[in-house]
């Protein structure tokens, strides 16, 4: 996965309303409510999930260890992202392609097309803009389609050339292109 492809699903996946629970017992806890069955079964679902045994996850949960290996807490991590509050992330994906749109932070090179006589060097930027909902849900798409980062980098560039260059077309009528490439630094919210 590219940089940009990555920090879109980043967006998606903690679009929260609340936080994940902090501690690991917390954390273990939640994930063991999510499963069906006996608590017995539960920790043994879970168990499976993060690759340790049924009697350490029941060790977790009752705060027996408070602390687990990076790995582990990692994957027990994003476990918990991937099942907490689904349907605010969905809610909050639906405001964000059809409404609010989605806030940008981005640092790169950002180059010109413009008729001659203008300045259209490229320049190291960093720019922080909330990008449309039309240009959110094309992000989302072309994500959903397996598109690269070239491809998304163009998207994020079409939209700050109409959302900043252009300032919505009240200025740099001429401005024909916008490019974004030497992505260093790319963060997407739907707050």
């Amino acid at each position: 996965m590219g940089l940009i492809e990555d920090r879109l699903g980043e967006a998606a996946d903690t679009a929260f309303s609340q936080p994940i629970p902090k501690t690991l017992g917390g954390r273990v806890r939640f994930l063991l409510k999510q499963e069906p069955g006996t608590r017995a079964e539960a920790a043994r679902a879970v168990a499976e999930k993060i690759g340790k045994s049924q009697r350490t996850v029941e060790r977790y949960r009752d705060n027996e260890i408070k602390t687990a290996k990076a790995d582990t807490a990692a994957a027990i991590e994003a476990e918990v992202k991937s099942l907490w509050q689904p349907l605010v992330r969905a809610r909050r994906l639906q405001d964000a392609i059809t409404h609010k749109g989605i806030k940008v932070d981005v640092r790169g090179t950002f180059g010109f097309t413009s008729p001659r006589g203008t300045t259209n060097d490229p320049r190291h930027r960093r720019m922080t803009r909330r990008l449309d909902a039309d240009t959110a849900r094309q992000l989302f798409e072309a994500k959903a389609a397996g598109a690269g980062d070239s491809e998304l980098a163009q998207i994020v560039a079409n939209g700050l050339r109409d959302d900043y260059f252009t300032d919505g077309g009240t200025r740099a009528q001429s401005l024909q292109q916008v490019e974004l490439t030497s992505i260093d630094h790319i963060r997407f919210g739907m707050d």
